[in-house]
């Protein structure tokens, strides 16, 4: 399963998927902007992923950090 998979199980209200990408795509929607900060050192795609959705709309097929 790729990101942008998960990012779409997401957004489109499954939510049913409980593996690691799910679940931080849901800690970054969560996220103040600090803490998005914090996450991106360690999972920059996966942040820009979410600030382009939430910006645009567009789901990125970007790779695993």
């Amino acid at each position: 399963m790729t990101l942008h998979i998960d990012l779409h199980e997401i957004v489109n209200g499954a939510g049913k998927q409980t593996n690691f990408s799910t679940m931080l795509f849901k800690l970054i929607f969560k996220a103040d902007q600090h803490n998005r900060e914090q996450l991106r050192k360690g999972f920059p795609n996966a942040v820009r992923m979410v600030e382009t959705y939430k910006d645009t709309g567009e789901i990125l097929d970007l790779e695993y950090d």
